[in-house]
């Protein structure tokens, strides 16, 4: 008995340690993508508003000048001026913000890691209702051997 608890004790250890790795192997590419969506959804709210106070002006001034050229009064012509400029703006804005939008759903759930997860909670949780009957080991887990249905 005691050679057993030692046994899974050694187990554990590595078990554990496989189990961080499957999640970080899951885990990290879909993280790396959720981070470069989050960087273009700031790029195009930076570029949002930076543009809204430094294009927007620029811009308008010069379709004020255009619109002037065209006979309407210069109040007229600098508000089509400015409306011209603002949706140009929006429109590069808009995207860059769908681009940002491509990369979020390319985020995947870590479901291997999920299902790994619930099978080894069902596995402890069937093991203390059954303390008295030997637990089948699991043959798709590294690091076990299995003799007649019990972990050696």
């Amino acid at each position: 008995m005691a050679d057993n608890v030692n046994n899974i004790k050694e187990q554990l250890g590595e078990f554990l340690s496989k189990e961080t790795e499957l999640a970080k192997a899951e885990i990290v590419p879909s993280a790396k993508k959720a981070g470069i969506g989050s960087v273009l959804g700031i790029v195009a709210l930076s570029f949002a508003l930076h543009a809204i106070w430094m294009l927007v002006i620029a811009l308008a001034a010069v379709f004020a000048w255009l619109v002037s050229l065209t006979g309407l009064s210069t109040a007229l012509s600098i508000v089509f001026g400015f409306l011209i400029a603002a949706v140009i703006s929006l429109i590069v804005a808009a995207i860059i913000g769908f681009l940002a939008y491509r990369k979020f759903k390319q985020v995947k759930a870590p479901t291997a890691t999920i299902a790994e997860f619930k099978a080894t909670a069902s596995a402890i949780i069937d093991g203390f209702s059954h303390s008295d009957t030997a637990v089948p080991a699991r043959t798709t887990q590294p690091g076990f051997t299995v003799v007649d249905d019990r972990i050696a």
